[in-house]
Formats: structure tokens, sequence, C-alpha cells
């Protein structure tokens, strides 16, 4: 599902480069921007970020809690 409609970036696409983010072990905890940035592109009108915050921070279900 396209979140992002200026970068047409898709849930999918964020996802993955949090996880990539998190996986990195000097990594900071990803941000909207940071994210943007690993997906080559830059936030522009700001108006996906409530979705996009949702998306980058729901850590996938891997059993742990």
């Amino acid at each position: 599902m396209i979140i992002c409609s200026c970068n047409v970036l898709s849930d999918k696409q964020l996802r993955e480069a949090a996880e990539e983010m998190r996986s990195d072990p000097d990594a900071r905890l990803p941000t909207p921007g940071a994210v943007f940035r690993k997906l080559g592109c830059r936030p522009r009108c700001g108006g996906c970020f409530p979705n996009v915050i949702d998306i980058i921070h729901d850590m996938p279900n891997d059993g742990k809690t």
C-alpha cells in the first residue's frame, strides 16, 4: 500500500528500511527523516508522517516481548 504519495513509498519499503536500520549495531532509533534518507528521498508535505511513524516503529512479530 502506498503510504507516501509524494515519494511513492509503500509500507513494505518503509518497514524494510526501518528493519535494516534497527539491525545495524551502531544505528540510532529510526526516525521518519532517517528512513526517507535511507530510501534515497526526503519528506515533502509531511502528511504521511503519522502513518510512517506507526509503520517504522511497528516491531516485527518475532515472539519476543
